[in-house]
């Protein structure tokens, strides 16, 4: 039987650099898949590998991010756009 790896989603945020709220607020939102370590609310909150490596592909990768006016101003140029 395979053994599911689970890491707190204060290790994840170190891995992924992602900040843990972010993750906290995916976990929240139901796209994010998690467990309490224990039954009490202060417990710490444990994601799976495999459940991060699908939110990853599935949620995380879909997302478009907005590049600063600096990086558009460089994209632009690089693109021939820009004088």
């Amino acid at each position: 039987m395979e053994s599911k790896k689970f890491k707190t989603l204060k290790e994840w945020s170190e891995i992924l650099g992602i900040p843990a709220s972010t993750l906290r607020a995916e976990v929240l939102a139901g796209h994010l898949k998690a467990i309490r370590a224990r039954a009490s609310c202060n417990a710490p909150i444990l994601v799976s590998e495999v459940e991060v490596e699908s939110w990853v592909r599935d949620v995380a990768g879909k997302r478009q991010f907005a590049l600063s006016p600096a990086e558009a101003g460089l994209a632009n140029k690089g693109a021939g756009h820009g004088k």
